[in-house]
Parts: structure tokens; sequence; C-alpha cells
């Protein structure tokens, strides 16, 4: 394992908030210099939608990447959601959109919104036909793909990407995903949160590695991307701690990048060392923009 070659990036997490908010925080994030903006898409949470609202924030921002975590494939479908990214992409200016996708392992979703019952071996199949469709679809005029979820039959889009391709990042965890990750992805965003070890998350970056391996392809080649809330500031790193009633994981529930701002970039750099090259945070709601201007002027310069 060894770190990627890609620049470090660091993005926000925009979660549950009303559209005004969200584009004062993304173009807080942006002038601050921040990277990317990460968007909800589980459809039963109190959030906007998030195709919806990523769309709008891109068109409404310069720079800013737009994706989500994650995009849940079983909510769309895929040659729709193809000429949508192909959409959004010029929207936002070429290049600023990485459609992070997740095989949407979420049944209560599927109950409540009539979408039929799929077990994990059929989720990750259809992530699979998933990515060949789109990626078929944006390289060529028509596209033909015979899936066992998933299928197009000379299907097109009208007008597609520069170049034929949209970045592809994926959301896994599990050994199976992993690895298929490390074959195909352009990306890796680990699920649920931050690791719960360093010996975690070895483990998962040895998996993306040996499949990258598998495919012929350089492992280093590939974005890594962990989520997790942020503090920066001593006393704001004890308040906030002194806040939090945790109902779940502690790496889930708790922040993991925290303290002064040398403490904040060890963190960032001991994940770097272990092949990770982008965060993206979430900051306590009493100091959001505070944080979101501090981490611009603390932390991004000294690391780019």
């Amino acid at each position: 394992m060894s770190r990627t070659r890609n620049p470090i990036r660091f993005g926000i997490t925009v979660g549950t908030r009303s559209y005004a908010d969200s584009l004062r925080l993304c173009q807080a994030a942006e002038a601050a210099g921040f990277t990317t903006a990460s968007f909800t898409d589980r459809a039963s949470e109190p959030a906007l939608e998030g195709w919806t609202v990523a769309t709008a924030i891109a068109a409404t921002t310069k720079k800013l990447i737009v994706t989500h975590a994650t995009l849940n494939v079983p909510y769309r479908n895929v040659a729709l959601l193809a000429k949508a990214a192909a959409t959004l992409d010029e929207i936002a200016g070429h290049g600023r959109l990485e459609l992070t996708l997740g095989a949407g392992n979420q049944q209560p979703y599927y109950e409540t919104y009539g979408y039929p019952k799929q077990d994990a071996a059929q989720l990750f199949v259809g992530l699979r036909d998933a990515v060949t469709i789109m990626r078929g679809l944006w390289a060529n005029d028509t596209f033909t793909h015979e899936g066992k979820v998933h299928s197009v039959v000379d299907a097109t889009i009208g007008k597609r990407p520069p170049g034929g391709r949209i970045p592809i990042w994926i959301g896994a965890l599990g050994p199976q995903m992993m690895r298929y990750t490390g074959r195909v992805a352009d990306g890796w965003m680990k699920n649920r949160g931050w690791p719960e070890s360093i010996d975690q998350l070895r483990g998962l970056v040895r998996l993306l590695e040996e499949g990258a391996i598998s495919a012929k392809r350089d492992p280093q080649s590939i974005r890594r991307v962990l989520n997790t809330m942020a503090v920066l500031g001593e006393e704001e790193t004890k308040r906030v701690l002194a806040q939090q009633q945790p109902e779940g994981p502690a790496y889930i529930t708790r922040p993991q990048v925290t303290g002064s701002a040398q403490q904040v970039l060890d963190t960032i750099g001991q994940y770097r060392d272990e092949g990770i090259d982008t965060f993206h945070f979430r900051f306590a709601e009493d100091m959001l923009l505070s944080q979101v201007r501090r981490f611009g002027e603390e932390v991004i310069p000294k690391v780019q």
C-alpha cells in the first residue's frame, strides 16, 4: 500500500438543510478552498432531493465538484441517470461531477417508496450493470447491454460528455465490492463513515488495490474518500464533544478529525500515509461557517 498520486482534496458534506443554507455553505466552502460538495441520496431523510440540489448548486458556484454519498442505483433508471449526469456535467462546466454510486442496501426505503426488494447479490449485480450501461452510453452513439438487473437496447442519450466519460466513484465496504471498485472505479468512498481503526482501513485499501492489480490498473490512480465530522480548535473540540450524545458507533457519530490546526494536520497526514487522498467534512451547526473559513485559512493551504 502507498499514497496515491492524486492531489489531496477536501470536501464538505451538505447534509439536511434548506436550499438557501446549502447554497450559502457551498459558496463559503468554495471561497475557503474546499474542492467538493457532497449531497445525500437517502429518499426518506429530511433532506432536499440529492440530484436536484446538486444540479442547482453546480449552476450557482464556479469551481466546486458535486457528488453524493452515495447515489443509490436502485432508485433510478440507469440509462436516464447517464443522461442526467451528462446534462449536469454540461450545466456545471465539464469536469465538475463525480458520480458516486452505491448498491443501495437500504431496504426500508424500498418498502416505503414501492421499489421491489432486492437481496445483496442482486444489488451488487445491478450496480455492475449500471456502471457498464452508463459508461457505454457516454462513450457511444448507441449502446446495448443485456444485464441480469438492468438492460438497454440500442439506447442513446443524445449529447454525450466530452471524451465520453464522467468519473465514477463507488461507495463500498465489503470484500467483493472493494475488489470490484478497484477493478473499475475512478474513486472509492468508504461506506459507514470513518474507519473503525487503522488496521481496518489497511485491510480495505489492500482489497481495493488487489482489485486494481487484477485488472492491470494502477492502484495509485484511484481516489480514496473518507467522511467524518471535523472540529478545528481545542476549545471548540471540547465543546462539541461535550454536546455529543452518540447513538451508534463512535466512528460514525463522533468527530474524528479534531483539535488544534497542528493536530488536525497530523491526523490528515496519518491517513494520507495510509493511502487516503480526499476528506469530506461536516461541521457543528453553531460554528458552521466559521469552521469552514478557518479550515480554509489554517489547514487547506498547508497540505496542498
